[in-house]
């Protein structure tokens, strides 16, 4: 007798395997501990570092720590510096020079992260120390996007978050020119109406204010600059919908890393509406812009998939032969699923629709099986030749 590959149990094995028989866990979203190795923030594209910067700031691998016994400042010819050590934000160590960096001198920062489950190997980046600079003042200019209708990810979840519908607007910040030379070792905030929206690492926005994506990249919060309200919540669900529709205002706040200081935040305004619009789809500007399940950008593997068990093995089904029919598409009315026939009330010889009730409808896997059976010769359909077969 002949037989197929495909049976209960190895259905059931795939199922299990692809993540459709039960939904993501709480760990699906975490990405390995220690993917990313320390980090030093420094200048883009090797520029100098201010003789007088405040600190230089050591992040550690990614959801571990930093070996402190192991954190290094050394002159380019191996010449320790001497530093005093600091706990900085986000879980940051931060080397302050005990004088000021030497003009024209190459220095090298070291560290090793600690991890518990893997062996690590130290790390370390190099940079020129350039004239002293005035410390900032100004945090620089900010604006906000008109909002718009649209899709966009919402993070902050175990599934790496869903692709919602709502309002959204960006963020548009422009750097002072005097806090540019000191970027890479401010973190960020934004309060909207006064309570937390988002927070960024060190170096969380680049010399042009936009979202820097190697900050915070394998970790799922909300963008720094990216807000929203979701109108229309699909499937799964966001972890929360984000603002209420209406007026706010948005605060921006950065802190220059040890540095004894205030810089004034700033305000700006903003509205949003779940008014019935025209839905085109976007992301949120200076984010991956990448589907939630991009592991190569996120680490992400599961997002709430569209499969059901059902069209899964009704196509299962539909492959086991080509002789058994044609796709499930060419099976199914238009509207791809069979639909209930309604018994309709009759008074006074005319039919009157919407007052009767809901016939059953015919399974989709009964229909695929009676055409299947229709499009099979007749020796292996079964039975009696239909009326018009020749036997």
């Amino acid at each position: 007798m002949k037989t197929h590959g495909w049976t209960a149990l190895s259905i059931g094995v795939f199922l299990g395997g692809v993540g459709l028989a039960k939904p993501p866990s709480a760990e699906a979203c975490a990405a390995p501990n220690c993917l990313i190795d320390v980090r030093f923030p420094l200048p883009e594209d090797g520029g100098p570092v201010p003789a007088n910067v405040p600190g230089l700031v050591v992040r550690p691998p990614l959801l571990e720590s930093t070996e402190v016994a192991t954190l290094r400042l050394l002159q380019s010819d191996g010449t320790p510096v001497p530093f005093t050590l600091a706990n900085g934000a986000r879980s940051t160590h931060v080397l302050v020079p005990q004088a000021p960096l030497v003009p024209g001198t190459q220095y090298r920062i070291e560290a090793k992260g600690l991890c518990q489950h893997q062996e690590t190997q130290p790390q370390s980046a190099t940079f020129t120390a350039g004239p002293e600079r005035p410390l900032p003042t100004t945090l620089g200019t900010l604006s906000v996007d008109t909002p718009s209708r649209g899709t966009f990810p919402v993070y902050g979840d175990s599934s790496c978050g869903s692709t919602q519908e709502g309002d959204a607007t960006t963020l548009r910040f422009t750097p002072s020119a005097e806090l540019v030379p000191f970027l890479p070792w401010v973190h960020w905030t934004v309060e909207v109406d006064g309570q937390p929206w988002s927070s960024s690492n060190h170096h969380g926005l680049t010399s042009t204010g936009a979202d820097n994506y190697e900050s915070h990249q394998y970790e799922y919060n909300r963008q720094l600059l990216f807000l929203y309200a979701v109108c229309t919540p699909d499937n799964p669900p966001p972890p929360a919908l984000g603002l209420p529709p209406g007026r706010h205002q948005a605060t921006l706040q950065g802190t220059l890393e040890h540095a004894d200081l205030t810089l004034p935040p700033l305000s700006v305004d903003f509205e949003l509406s779940c008014a019935t619009q025209s839905v085109d789809a976007g992301t949120p500007d200076g984010g991956t812009g990448e589907p939630i399940s991009s592991p190569s950008k996120g680490g992400c593997t599961q997002a709430g998939g569209g499969l059901t068990v059902l069209g899964l093995l009704a196509t299962l089904r539909l492959w086991r032969s080509p002789r058994h029919g044609p796709p499930l598409a060419d099976a199914l009315p238009a509207s791809g699923l069979p639909q209930p026939e309604e018994e309709r009330v009759v008074r006074d010889g005319r039919a009157v629709p919407g007052e009767g009730r809901v016939a059953h409808a015919v399974h989709p896997g009964r229909l695929l099986q009676g055409r299947a059976q229709q499009e099979l010769p007749r020796g292996e359909r079964g039975g009696q030749p239909r009326e018009g077969e020749v036997a």
